[in-house]
């Protein structure tokens, strides 16, 4: 299934029955013909567990192919990475106002988060501490 042809087929699910109210299509299905799955990332109202269940039936259903779902109901508790790359590299097939404004919450929170992971070389420093544990260094 084209690219194209899976974006439309996606794009016609009555997400907001299925208590979505953002969602947004990323990973391999963008970039190749036969994709192995689709990368979904879904911010929902009310209950994650099902929201998940009937977005996957819907996927399923619609395109034929498995689908891969990150489901969040707050704002708070966000996969920042996982956000930050579905919108870097993703395509929005459904919102409404709520999903709206919980996206430019959890952008805010995020990017604040990359921000501050930065000034303090988060990484780094565990980068650091790991390998000097493994050269037998004290932490």
């Amino acid at each position: 299934m084209s690219v194209d042809r899976l974006v439309k087929a996606l794009g016609e699910i009555k997400w907001g029955e299925l208590g979505a109210c953002l969602v947004v299509l990323h990973g391999s299905a963008l970039r190749r013909a036969n994709p192995r799955d689709i990368d979904l990332f879904i911010f929902v109202k009310g209950d994650e567990e099902e929201a998940a269940l009937r977005a996957m039936e819907a996927v399923e259903t619609a395109a034929g192919i498995e689908a891969d779902i990150y489901v969040a109901s707050d704002v708070d508790h966000v996969n920042c990475f996982l956000l930050l790359e579905a919108l870097r590299s993703g395509v929005i097939l459904y919102k409404d106002s709520e999903g709206v404004d919980m996206l430019v919450k959890a952008v805010g929170i995020c990017n604040d988060f990359m921000i501050s992971r930065r000034k303090v070389k988060y990484t780094e420093t565990l980068v650091e501490r790991a390998l000097g544990r493994v050269a037998g260094e004290a932490p």
